[in-house]
Formats: C-alpha cells, structure tokens, sequence
C-alpha cells in the first residue's frame, strides 16, 4: 500500500514528539525538591546543634567520625552535579547551563546580602575601629559575596561575641566551590569531555582516588610547605569528587540498581573500617556513596509524590541560605537556648524568611528561566 511522502513525515513527528514527551515525563523528578528539602534540613539541624557549644564540639548524630552537616553538603553537591549533567543534555548549551544556575541562585543570594546589611548590621552590630566605615566594608562584603569570590567573608562588627565569631553566612562558603564546578562542567562539555559515559566514570575515578592519596598525604605531612594550596585542592576535591558522583549517577542512571542493598552495603563497609581498621579517607567515601545512594534511589523514586508534598514550592536555596543567620541571630536574642529548643524556635523563622523569598523573588525568576531554556517540542 503506497503512503504520501507528507504523512509519512507527518507520522514520524508526531511519533517523536510523543517519545520526548515522555522521556520527559519519565526524566521528571517530582521527588526533589522534598528530599533535597529533607538534606538542608538535616545540614541546618547539624550546625544548631554545635552553635550554644562552639565550633570545636561535634554534632549531634555524628557518623564515622563525620558531621550530619559535612555529609549533607556533600549530597546536595552530588544532587548539583545529577542536574548539572542532566540539563546540558536536555538544551545541550554551556552557555544557557551557566545563565540558568547563576539567573537561579543569584538573586535570593542578593536578597540574603540586603538583609544582612540593610537590617542585621543597624539593629545589632557595634561601633567600628577607627578608621573604617560601614559603607566601606558593605560594599567590600557585597561583592565579595554576590560574585562569590569569597561568599564566607566575616562580618566584624557582627556577632564579635558570638561562639561562631562574626560568622552570619554558614553553609555559603560552598557557592565558590559551586561557581568553580559549574565554569569547570561548561568547560569539560564544551570540549566533550562529559558527552562519553565512559570517560566521565574515569574522570570521576580519578578524582576520587586523587582525593584520598591527597588526604593520606596531608596527614602525614601536615607540616608541608605548600599546606594552604594543599588544603584548598583537598576541599575541591573534596566536594568534586562527589559533584561527578552525581553526573555519573545521570549518566547511567537506567543501568544502576534499584535495590537499598547497595548504599546500606557502601554504609556497612564505612563502619567495618571505622571500627576495625585505622583511620582511612574510605570511610567517608564509603559513606558518602551509601548516602548518596540513598539520595538519589528517594530523589528518582517512581513511586506517586503525596498530594500534600506536590504542592509545597521548592525552598531549597532559602532554606539553605538563611539557617545558619537566623539561628545565629535566635541564639543572640535568646543566649539560654540548648540546641534542640534552638532548632525548634529558629528553622521555622527560616522556612518563613524562604517562602517570601520564592514568593517575592525566585518563583517569577525560575518560570521564567525554564521557559526560556527547556527546549520546546516541534
């Protein structure tokens, strides 16, 4: 039976407009923005904890001899790099990767910065040292931390009697490291180093063996003439290593198993070696991948999302954002609060200060960036 050339085209799109409609209904991750929600959670409850005790104390739910805290930061890092790698597959641009991340975490990074000096700085801090002013250090922090050249910057003046002295930013100190992994992401797939499967489980490989023969040898040599470089290559190899867990995660996420054996398996190794070898950088590896595991099996799970979940907006960034200043400043209204009562007065105070951030400011932003970057059927 002979068919028009026209319909048979005509066919052809329309099957393929239905195939990447439901690719992309299946590569929708309606489970996200809760668990990524539930790891800041966890982040925030973790720096609470140590925050009436001093930064030399442990926190609370301490694992393998490493903080809740390190090991969520690590996770949003791996979360980072699944996206990362998915949305350059989806538009296939570096160019609008980089707009989409900076057009997300910019502004709310912004309004974090006018709060801090528009209303922390005149209701609670002190009188300068001679010779400085507030407009001069404003505008130095302001840059310092909106082009994340050192988003950690310390605000003297602020909180100089604080266990955590002059410390408002928290978790923020990770946007650097995150601008690096995104510049380095854009670079490597611009010159196809992310297109092969292949060579990102090598690149991925060797970064985290890097990671561990430099621990080794940082621990053995702390005295080394090159130590402050050794420390910044240690932490961006750090949170690197685990940034291309996750690429790889995406990578070849349809081939990796479902089952929970596996990160309670990487979990089990992590504390036989905790408990039977001497220290090794492959318990925190180890645990890092189970809970990683973990992550992504709940972040890509197929399982319906609850109603009542679908509908709560993504307050990731806030959340992460502004847990660390608002407990700092409930602590510094309320000196006698133990950590638990602290986590319970104070992270509410953050989920509040997150929505009218979405609301006022990030929600208009990103429907406007994913319509303009998801790529649109034919």
């Amino acid at each position: 039976m002979w068919v028009d050339g026209s319909v048979t085209n005509t066919v052809f799109q329309m099957r393929s407009q239905l195939q990447a409609g439901k690719d992309q209904g299946q590569s929708h991750l309606s489970w996200l923005a809760p668990v990524r929600m539930f790891v800041i959670a966890v982040i925030a409850f973790g720096y609470t904890s140590t925050m009436p005790r001093g930064p030399e104390t442990a926190e609370y739910f301490n694992m393998f001899g490493y903080d809740p805290s390190w090991y969520g930061i690590q996770i949003i890092f791996m979360m980072s790099g699944f996206l990362a790698l998915r949305s350059l597959q989806r538009h296939g641009s570096a160019f609008k990767f980089l707009i989409s991340r900076i057009g997300r975490n910019l502004p709310t990074l912004a309004v974090f910065t006018g709060i801090v000096i528009l209303v922390l700085f005149p209701l609670f801090a002190g009188a300068l040292p001679a010779g400085e002013t507030r407009f001069g250090q404003h505008i130095q922090y302001l840059i310092k931390v909106l082009t994340c050249m050192n988003p950690s910057e310390l605000t003297p003046g602020l909180l100089d009697n604080a266990l955590y002295m002059c410390v408002i930013q928290g978790g923020i100190w990770t946007f650097r490291w995150g601008m690096v992994a995104f510049v380095a992401t854009a670079i490597l797939w611009l010159i196809g180093g992310l297109r092969d499967m292949r060579i990102l489980a090598l690149l991925t490989l060797g970064f985290t063996m890097l990671y561990a023969a430099m621990v080794v040898y940082g621990v053995h040599n702390p005295d080394a003439v090159y130590g402050k470089m050794l420390e910044y290559s240690l932490l961006g190899l750090r949170l690197g290593w685990m940034y291309l867990v996750g690429m790889c995660m995406y990578a070849f996420k349809d081939k990796l198993c479902r089952n929970l054996a596996i990160p309670f398996g990487f979990l089990s190794l992590a504390g036989v070696q905790f408990i039977f070898l001497p220290w090794t950088p492959f318990i925190e590896i180890c645990a890092d991948l189970g809970l990683g595991y973990l992550a992504f099996l709940a972040m890509t799970s197929r399982i319906a999302l609850p109603t009542s979940l679908g509908r709560l907006p993504d307050l990731s960034l806030g959340l992460y954002i502004y847990n660390w200043p608002t407990a700092q400043i409930t602590l510094l209204l309320m000196p006698t609060l133990t950590p638990y009562p602290l986590f319970a007065v104070s992270f509410p105070v953050t989920v509040l200060l997150s929505y009218i951030t979405w609301l006022a400011v990030s929600r208009k932003i990103n429907l406007g960036l994913s319509r303009r970057l998801t790529p649109q059927l034919a």
